[in-house]
């Protein structure tokens, strides 16, 4: 399992390095290659419009962000923190409302990087559980793991809104209304930029997760049935 979700990861930040590249360079490289194994088009036109590509962007984004943050905060009542899970929970729900705004995405996005470093620390650690602390743990798992792999799912949509919006940014030669479609397109080339790393940073979170519970005496067995979300 961690095997799987190492290459999970490691595939990830491969793949989105690319979108970094795109920005820079004139061909874009299309992150899915490395995940599917498909044959990489870089000359391909995108086949949906600027605007639909964020907002098919941000859909999956708040999906995703909000299953990550209601089995974040499962990790956070196993460790006791009420209050901050209740938070979480709070956020959950607002990104999986489906009418979050640039700002509550962005706070979203934050919240969560933050939330997977303090946890991602709690599991190093590999304190002993206690009996109350194994049994919330217990139920956090598979949400959090499956939350994580679902994660991967948000390649296609940054690959195809990265692609939409350097294309629709050269076409233009004026510098205001450059500026103007950077503004429109705010929250998508903050998730472009910001969420690969989260990914990773969550796929590495799950290894540290899936290490702590087994060194508690959890049982982890059911986490393969995970494994073919992450191949």
């Amino acid at each position: 399992m961690n095997r799987i979700i190492l290459a999970f990861t490691i595939l990830i930040g491969f793949s989105f390095s690319n979108i970094s590249e795109a920005q820079s360079f004139g061909k874009f490289k299309n992150p899915l290659a490395a995940l599917t194994g498909e044959k990489e088009e870089t000359d391909a036109a995108p086949i949906l419009s600027v605007d639909q590509a964020q907002a098919e962007l941000i859909l999956a984004l708040t999906s995703a962000l909000g299953d990550v943050l209601a089995a974040q905060a499962m990790i956070e009542e196993a460790k006791g923190n009420k209050d901050q899970a209740a938070k979480l929970n709070n956020l959950s729900q607002d990104m999986l409302g489906g009418d979050s705004s640039n700002d509550d995405i962005q706070g979203a996005i934050n919240v969560t990087s933050d939330i997977t470093k303090a946890q991602s620390e709690t599991f190093e650690q590999s304190d002993e559980m206690s009996d109350d602390a194994k049994s919330l743990y217990a139920k956090a798992l598979l949400p959090y793991l499956s939350s994580v792999a679902k994660t991967k799912e948000l390649a296609g949509a940054i690959s195809n809104f990265m692609q939409a919006s350097q294309n629709e940014l050269k076409s233009i030669r004026n510098p205001m209304q450059i500026r103007k479609l950077k503004g429109t397109l705010e929250t998508g080339l903050f998730i472009g930029k910001t969420v690969p790393k989260l990914i990773v940073n969550l796929g590495k979170s799950s290894i540290g997760l899936l290490s702590f519970a087994r060194k508690n005496g959890l049982d982890t067995s059911k986490a393969d049935d995970i494994e073919l979300e992450l191949d």
